[in-house]
């Protein structure tokens, strides 16, 4: 556990921004977890740095979380949701607790984000007022500091998440993960509601200074983009193309395949890419029984669904992302996972 002067659930009821200092501390202590994360469980690409592939092949359950958004009442919900004991099998009696939170402290799970942490996306009429702040040269108005707020209540929970479980918790990379709000690298410039992308990073400018922009930016290049367990694979968006695990591994140094891990619309993917992608990373070994091949899933976010969840790629893909929802995906080691028992109201 790493030492901070805020636990994780108090970083989730954050009523104002942090203070420049322990949002660097943060940031410093992060980058440098992220820089030297332990290569057997995520591979270094071929200039020596974390590549964007995470192997978590562990016997625990793995908890997946969809797009965050600048929710810290949907972090608090997760840690304090208790899972059913089913999914612990031979390890149930060693389990003292069963809440998310105490399973990760008992390194029982791992517990896998799909990105995006800024950006509130149930706030239109707060983003143009935010909008009409800056358009009168407003820079760190009174709207602007509550999206802040919950911004960076949600992202300063994240990271102490990472920082007190670095082998069991991961964030991955989404398209909002893109601070200086850029178009080269396989990010793009955003404009959703309002000029969120351009307005955030003014803030962080003006309120902190260059040196947390750039660390954030830092951060974000830090992570990893997919995510490989015993019966599943993560990414933000639907994959558009089918990259192989080299690929994957080094990712960062191939802007387009990048883009495609981050930025699919929906209907936009014609081809069988998760089943291309779950055959390369190794889950359809010959020594493996056949009839195990068609359990693993590939789950993704990034864009809204209108219930818990929707099927793509004849049903290989599980996208989830439901903005009005909390739910949480939660894949066993061995069994397949259960469309209608598998999925978690964590706000319940």
């Amino acid at each position: 556990m790493h030492n901070s002067s805020y636990s994780v659930l108090e970083c989730c009821d954050f009523n104002q921004v942090p203070s420049h200092d322990y949002l660097f501390d943060l940031l410093d202590k992060v980058t440098t977890v992220l820089e030297q994360e332990i290569t057997e469980y995520r591979p270094a690409d071929s200039n020596g740095n974390p590549g964007g592939l995470l192997i978590l092949d562990k016997d625990i359950p793995s908890v997946i979380v969809p797009d965050i958004h600048a929710r810290p009442n949907f972090i608090k919900n997760i840690l304090n949701y208790s899972l059913p004991k089913r999914f612990f099998c031979d390890s149930e009696a060693e389990v003292k607790k069963d809440n998310i939170l105490s399973l990760l402290e008992q390194n029982k799970i791992n517990c896998i984000c799909v990105g995006d942490a800024f950006h509130t996306e149930r706030t239109i009429d707060r983003w143009n007022l935010i909008q009409k702040e800056f358009n009168q040269g407003i820079v760190v108005g009174p709207y602007m500091q509550q999206e802040m707020t919950e911004c960076l209540a949600s992202f300063c929970a994240l990271i102490n998440l990472k920082l007190s479980f670095p082998q069991n918790f991961h964030f991955l990379k989404g398209n909002h993960e893109n601070i200086l709000n850029v178009s080269n690298d396989g990010d793009c410039s955003f404009y959703k509601y309002a000029d969120e992308a351009a307005m955030v990073k003014a803030f962080i400018s003006n309120f902190y200074g260059e040196d947390i922009l750039f660390l954030i930016s830092l951060y974000e290049k830090l992570l990893p983009l997919v995510a490989k367990t015993k019966k599943c694979v993560v990414s933000h968006a639907e994959p558009a193309l089918s990259l192989t695990k080299d690929e994957i591994i080094n990712v960062r140094q191939n802007p387009k395949n990048v883009y495609s891990l981050i930025w699919t619309k929906n209907g936009d993917v014609h081809e069988e890419t998760a089943k291309n992608i779950i055959k390369e990373l190794g889950f359809t070994k010959e020594s493996e029984v056949k009839k195990k091949k068609d359990d693993i899933l590939y789950f993704v976010g990034h864009r809204p669904v209108k219930n818990v969840y929707e099927l793509r790629q004849q049903g290989k893909v599980v996208q989830f992302h439901n903005v009005e929802g909390q739910h949480i995906a939660v894949v066993h080691y061995k069994k397949k996972f259960n469309l209608e028992k598998d999925f978690f109201d964590v706000n319940k």
